[in-house]
């Protein structure tokens, strides 16, 4: 009302009496959107909003595990294992397949340790290798030699790699998979 008293008209009474209705409506109009969005139907909607972004993300985490993306590198499976015979007292040839993946591309391979795991169950290092050459981004089949421990008893040995990365500053550790292979005592009989 713009006035004191009611207007006595019947066009100023109808003015009047919707500037009323029309701030009831906003006011309960307001007092709607302030439930949807709180308690109701549109809170529920982002509730659900929120989890589905949650699991999507947890999916794409998932799904980039199981492509190996996760990782520096990815093997070529099925490609990896230790050319025998093996005698102690000499060099294992570790053979694999592998490129680098979109997390791995500014990656750079520092070194190579082997881990060896006797009957005894006990993994043990072997000598730790520089890195002569980089993986590519495509599948790369190297065969790097190590001396395993002394001490490693003859029979079924598996062995597998920690590859060491300096990434963007920071040193990133990978590993590749286990291969398993027969040591045989040594030395190697004369032919």
């Amino acid at each position: 009302m713009t006035g004191d008293t009611f207007p006595r008209s019947v066009s100023g009474r109808i003015v009047e009496t919707a500037k009323v209705l029309a701030a009831i409506g906003i006011i309960i109009g307001s007092a709607t959107t302030l439930w949807a969005f709180t308690y109701g139907p549109i809170a529920s909607f982002l509730d659900q909003w929120k989890r589905m972004q949650v699991d999507i993300a947890d999916l794409q985490k998932d799904m980039a595990q199981v492509k190996g993306e996760d990782r520096v590198i990815r093997e070529v499976p099925g490609l990896t294992y230790v050319s025998e015979p093996a005698y102690q007292g000499e060099n294992i040839i570790f053979n694999f397949v592998a490129e680098r993946t979109r997390l791995g591309v500014g990656c750079i391979l520092e070194y190579s340790q082997p881990m060896f795991t006797d009957m005894l169950n006990i993994a043990t290092p072997g000598k730790r290798r520089e890195a002569a050459r980089q993986i590519k981004d495509d599948p790369t089949p190297l065969r790097p030699g190590y001396g395993p421990p002394a001490h490693l008893r003859p029979g079924r040995v598996t062995v597998y790699l920690i590859l060491a990365y300096s990434c963007d500053g920071k040193t990133v550790f990978d590993q590749t998979t286990t291969a398993a292979f027969e040591l045989l005592p040594g030395p190697r009989p004369a032919d």
